[in-house]
């Protein structure tokens, strides 16, 4: 299966980027939005892995569920991969809650790296995806829009299996990790 661990993001927040999403599609062209399904914040893409696979992770990550305790995310400024001038990716940054996710995201890496997955070579950036550019071109500063605040409550790790289709990506959730450690 074709697999990625995820924090999930609150509908609230869906239906708020939605709506940013809309605004703007009618300025920028040549752009794949990512639908309210899609959205979450990415903390490991594995690529194919087996199903054996996929519970040897969960196995070895279920001690995150009890060194985290849920905590919460707020979005932050509309910016792009690898920048604003050459836009790939058009994405939603985080405030609160960055040092946490990359908490996670660190203990995600030595854990998994113990069977033999690889660990990220790229420096690890918490986002949420708006869109995707197969040609890379400039985000126009009228198309970027000022973001509302809006936070989420961040309480579990998903590991999703990504089918690909013509209409864009399924994401079926496997498994669950649930964060319920003592706040420190």
């Amino acid at each position: 299966m074709r697999a990625f661990l995820a924090i999930e993001i609150s509908d609230d927040i869906k239906k708020h980027l939605k709506t940013v999403i809309k605004s703007m599609a009618a300025q920028i062209d040549g752009v794949r939005w990512v639908n309210e399904t899609g959205q979450h914040i990415t903390l490991k893409f594995f690529g194919e892995i087996e199903d054996r696979k996929a519970w040897q992770i969960k196995e070895s990550l279920l001690y995150i569920e009890e060194k985290y305790s849920p905590f919460t995310v707020t979005i932050g400024a509309i910016d792009a991969f690898p920048d604003m001038r050459k836009a790939r990716v058009i994405v939603i940054t985080l405030e609160n809650g960055v040092d946490n996710i990359k908490n996670i995201y660190n203990d995600i890496e030595e854990s998994i790296f113990t069977l033999g997955i690889e660990k990220e070579k790229r420096l690890f950036t918490p986002h949420i995806t708006l869109g995707r550019r197969k040609i890379p071109g400039p985000l126009p500063d009228k198309a970027i829009k000022d973001m509302v605040k809006l936070s989420f409550v961040a309480g579990s790790i998903v590991l999703f299996k990504s089918t690909l289709r013509p209409e864009g990506a399924l994401y079926t959730p496997v498994w669950e990790l649930n964060l319920r450690g003592s706040k420190e």
